[in-house]
């Protein structure tokens, strides 16, 4: 921002030599010229502060095994954070997890679920390998942190969701068709 205000300081001082005091519209344009223009220049910068990555280049994003749940649908997806009222965005990426947990009494999902056995916790990522999640709809805690160790993710309790090379369609609910089927 200081490169902001230096630009618009230096770029108004050279105006008021070329224009008189009272011309102050062609003042006022030439300061509102000069700050687009350093605002257009500064903010690609600043937008990129952060380095997040979301979609496919999130290492978090893409289909997993659970071994407390094999078979069951576990889709993770690391999306752009929401738009701020000022227009700014969170530092932090949003985390999707779509699950299924089986039928009642079942240790391994030998079905496809519908939409409404579906479950959804969300999330947000710190740093790049780590995501901070809000497990209490199903009611775990809400500060869970999953770690990614480069095949996976990690939780405090030592279970490791495995990340799949493929995004199996066998897990997919029949009735929905927008969680992702195609490659990771």
């Amino acid at each position: 921002m200081n490169r902001l205000t230096c630009t618009i300081a230096l770029l108004a001082a050279a105006s008021a030599d070329a224009f008189s005091v009272s011309d102050r519209r062609n003042f006022f344009a030439a300061v509102g010229g000069a700050a687009a223009a350093a605002v257009a220049v500064g903010a690609p910068e600043s937008a990129n502060a952060a380095g997040i990555k979301t979609g496919p280049a999130n290492p978090f994003t893409g289909d997993y095994d659970d071994p407390n749940h094999p078979g069951c649908l576990r889709q993770v997806k690391v999306v752009g954070a929401p738009m701020r009222a000022d227009g700014s965005r969170p530092l932090y990426a949003v985390v999707e997890v779509t699950g299924y947990d089986g039928k009642e009494g079942e240790k391994v999902c030998k079905e496809r679920p519908t939409r409404a056995d579906l479950w959804k916790v969300v999330g947000k990522t710190k740093g790049g390998d780590e995501a901070l999640l809000d497990f209490s709809v199903k009611g775990g805690p809400s500060d869970l942190v999953g770690k990614w160790d480069g095949s996976g993710i990690v939780f405090p309790d030592g279970n490791k969701w495995t990340k799949l090379t493929y995004a199996p369609r066998d897990r997919r609910p029949t009735d929905m068709a927008t969680l992702s089927d195609g490659p990771l």
